[in-house]
């Protein structure tokens, strides 16, 4: 063999190496930065905040890597004197015609990325989307999964999450509804609202994050009115104390001989929430 043409292979094969030890350590390093720049060890980050972080750090190494042995490749593929801009060409050719049957399957990866990086939804939150309500059991770059208290499994495509309702943020709202008859001593019924709220959030404030408020009156008929009754609760717990709530209030009502009946004119809460307990909250 003419000793050019060693020497020329010789070149070809040190120049492969030292892409190949250059793309080795550019991955090494911008996984260090990923790394740094996340704070994934954070231990001051909040749990919520931690979980997004370990689902997407997997992902973001996936996608520079990928990214890194592209560029790899075609250096390579130079080097070997091949026609990179032909390749390059056909690839794009071939891109734009798998991107155009497949713009659902991309929408679902972009929306389901957001939906992770903006920690929107996590496993074991309780959320409505559109007329499906229960809790997250696996959420992937396509897919979310929720199970319904009926437990059914509804797999919803991510790109098709327009609007969601998660129960697993910061508070919620116990609302109870009462019917009065419109002749009841109406500020005497506010009271004994009040107070009974106020003593069941007085034995329960590991779990109540406000004040009660007596709302009044929210609607008013000819034979009768509805009042409604407020209290803010940790997340997960305002089924538990709508159900404790309306049992107290029922019983305060009787004892005072206000109401012949107290009915739930409005949701109470999602149509779907799992209760969780089936009694009220244990008092610590």
């Amino acid at each position: 063999m003419h000793p050019d043409r060693i020497a020329a292979i010789v070149e070809t094969a040190i120049g492969i190496g030292v892409i190949l030890v250059a793309v080795g350590l550019a991955l090494r390093v911008s996984t260090a930065l990923l790394h740094r720049l996340l704070r994934v060890d954070d231990p001051r980050r909040p749990p919520e905040r931690a979980a997004t972080i370990r689902t997407l750090v997997p992902l973001l190494e996936s996608a520079l890597r990928y990214v890194l042995y592209f560029v790899a490749t075609v250096m390579i593929l130079d080097r070997l004197r091949f026609n990179v801009a032909a390749l390059l060409a056909s690839a794009g050719i071939a891109g734009i015609a798998i991107g155009f049957g497949a713009q659902h399957f991309i929408r679902d990866i972009i929306s389901g990325f957001f939906l992770l990086f903006e920690g929107v939804v996590q496993v074991g939150d309780t959320v409505r989307i559109g007329d499906v309500t229960g809790e997250v059991e696996r959420v992937t770059l396509r897919t979310t999964q929720i199970r319904q208290f009926s437990g059914e499994l509804v797999t919803i495509p991510n790109g098709d999450i327009g609007r969601l309702a998660n129960m697993n943020r910061g508070f919620m709202r116990a609302l109870v509804v009462a019917t009065l008859p419109s002749a009841a001593p109406l500020e005497r019924a506010l009271e004994v609202m009040r107070r009974t709220a106020e003593t069941w959030a007085a034995e329960h404030p590991q779990d109540v994050l406000g004040p009660p408020e007596v709302q009044g009156i929210i609607e008013w008929g000819t034979a009768e009115l509805r009042v409604r009754l407020a209290v803010m609760v940790r997340p997960g717990l305002q089924a538990d104390a709508e159900r404790a709530l309306r049992r107290r209030l029922l019983e305060a009502f009787e004892a005072e001989g206000i109401l012949t009946a107290v009915a739930q004119t409005v949701p109470l809460g999602p149509p779907d929430l799992p209760p969780k307990s089936g009694r009220e909250p244990a008092s610590r």
